[in-house]
């Protein structure tokens, strides 16, 4: 029989299981057994202050897409550069936005910036002036401008000297163009066409400052606009005649840009654009096929400066505003403006010697004035401009066609109908549409209507759509773009689009698809109709909805389940 294990037997346990213990927690981190064995006052607050250096101060930056290259170079060099706050490191994340759009989220409560930058400070006195009046809060104490961009208009070199080029060139010049049935012809050039004109949406910041200097412009002021004078009619004819000619808009300029680009002078003729994309696309390109010259309106321009306000949201506190005050004064240091002028920037700070990209090989002037420099309007102004662009651009008229084949079940159908129904309820007044599904076969849930009339009911309609069937895409847009094509040809100065989700490839359609190709314009008719396509997932047929936009002068998204209101909602900033 076995005895009871004796007492040295529990010692050697215990040692071992405390060993094992202690392992354990100094492995953690818990415990430190270097720092038990050898007591150290100065050891210990080494390892304490070690760990609270590794706690980080993390900083949401939303800013202006314009500065957007300059910006991340710069938040890398910072936070690479290891600054602090109370021993704490500061992290700086970017995220890039429009100044209307961010401004809308940050009312909604969908984003929580520590700092905020939109491209001027119009947004900033809207902004303002809803938490005063709302919220009954003060949403930023002040204000740092960062750079100088001067907003411009950018025109292909041969016509910029058909209109007169290097002389002094005004918005109103532009619009007589603009306006003129003879188009190009009245100055001698009859192959160029009409005047093709396009900015970006009023939700971006170029698009909302193109609107303030066509009114500025109309009523021979820098500054002052008051809301009576937004009531005359010089001023309405003038937005009227000037926004008639835009060919596109859109969230940002850079597409239209791009765009511009690809498709060369017979597309557009002239953007308003900022200073530093006419650099950056000049290099890009190499001046092909013509270099873009930046014009600075003779009646003046605005010249943003890109403020950054740190907000005095809930989520701020003392050690959040003073990382932020140290980044923006990272941005104000000498090196950071001399980069950013070296980017096509102009810096804040006026010590910084102007050189290179600053001349006329990217085509803008090095010693421009600012004289003339436009002045952002107060609050209740801006908001009655906005109104007034909406009562004086061109209607659209849209047929909307969505895929609704057995493909699109579940999330796909439910989700693609609520991005459709948000942007039918984002439509205006007197806008017209028209709704079309297809499946192995295509039916119209609506004739054409204005959205007056009948867009309450057809949402309804819409939401009680189901996924069925094959897909015949050729069919319906087919069907679609004959019908679309005829009313535009009826006489009436409207924006005729034809808006298509599809999620797969045709398998049901009579039609075949060379049948269907024919049917379109070659790329050159800039005048038909345009057709939007939504590359709905990834067994969508990219390839042949990229052609069939590319060819009627449209643009090709592409999107999923998750993403698709959010693409519906950027479709809307084209019309």
């Amino acid at each position: 029989m076995a005895g009871k294990p004796k007492p040295a037997f529990w010692i050697v346990v215990f040692l071992v299981v405390g060993g094992l213990i202690a392992f354990s927690l100094n492995k953690a981190g818990i415990i430190n057994i270097d720092n038990m064995l050898n007591p150290s006052t100065e050891n210990n607050a080494n390892q304490a202050s070690q760990k609270f250096s590794d706690k980080k101060i993390g900083i949401n930056f939303y800013s202006s897409s314009a500065k957007q290259n300059w910006v991340n170079e710069l938040v890398k060099k910072f936070n690479n550069s290891g600054a602090k706050v109370n021993g704490k490191t500061i992290n700086v994340s970017a995220f890039h936005v429009t100044s209307g759009g961010s401004l809308d989220d940050l009312k909604d409560g969908n984003i929580k910036p520590d700092i905020w930058s939109p491209g001027d400070e119009s947004w900033l006195y809207m902004a303002t002036e809803y938490w005063k009046n709302v919220k009954m809060k003060v949403l930023f104490d002040d204000y740092t401008p960062l750079v100088n961009i001067p907003l411009i208009v950018a025109m292909w070199e041969p016509m910029a000297k058909a209109l007169g080029y290097p002389n002094p060139i005004g918005w109103k010049d532009i619009e007589k163009l603009a306006s003129d049935p003879n188009g190009w012809k009245s100055l001698g050039h009859p192959e160029w066409g009409k005047f093709r004109w396009g900015h970006a949406h009023p939700d971006a910041n170029s698009g909302f400052l193109t609107i303030v200097s066509e009114v500025y412009a109309a009523l021979d002021k820098t500054e002052g606009i008051t809301p009576d004078d937004l009531k005359k009619p010089e001023v309405i004819s003038f937005l009227k005649e000037f926004e008639g000619a835009v060919e596109h808009y859109g969230l940002s300029n850079s597409w239209i840009d791009d765009l511009m680009y690809i498709k060369g002078p017979a597309y557009l003729s002239a953007t308003v654009q900022y200073e530093n994309t006419i650099i950056q696309s000049n290099e890009k390109h190499q001046n092909k096929p013509f270099k873009m010259i930046a014009i600075y309106p003779k009646e003046g321009n605005f010249w943003t400066q890109h403020p950054a306000a740190i907000l005095k949201e809930d989520w701020m506190d003392a050690e959040k505003e003073e990382a932020c005050k140290k980044f923006i004064e990272f941005l104000l240091s000498s090196e950071s403006q001399k980069r950013a002028m070296e980017m096509g920037l102009r810096p804040i700070n006026n010590e910084i010697a102007m050189s290179s990209p600053f001349d006329y090989e990217h085509g803008v002037i090095q010693g421009v004035s600012n004289d003339k420099m436009f002045k952002v309007p107060d609050e209740d102004v801006l908001k009655r401009i906005r109104d007034l662009w909406e009562d004086v651009k061109i209607p659209a008229t849209l047929v909307l066609v969505m895929d609704c084949s057995g493909s699109m079940s579940g999330d796909p159908i439910y989700n693609a109908k609520a991005g459709a129904i948000e942007f039918i309820k984002n439509m205006k007044p007197r806008d017209q549409i028209m709704v079309s599904i297809f499946s192995s076969a295509v039916n119209t849930l609506s004739d054409l209507c204005y959205i007056k009339d009948c867009g309450e009911e057809l949402t309804s309609r819409l939401d009680s759509v189901f996924a069925n069937g094959g897909t015949a895409l050729y069919d319906a847009l087919h069907f679609n773009y004959d019908f679309l094509n005829q009313i535009s040809k009826q006489g009436q100065k409207r924006r005729y689009s034809i808006l298509i989700l599809s999620d797969g490839r045709d398998t049901s359609s009579r039609l075949n698809k060379h049948d269907f190709l024919d049917s379109l314009p070659k790329g050159e008719e800039f005048d038909s109709p345009k057709i939007y396509s939504i590359a709905y997932g990834s067994e969508a047929d990219k390839e042949l909805l990229a052609e069939i936009s590319n060819r009627t002068n449209g643009r090709l998204f592409t999107s999923s389940s998750a993403e698709i209101r959010k693409t519906y909602k950027e479709l809307s900033a084209n019309f």
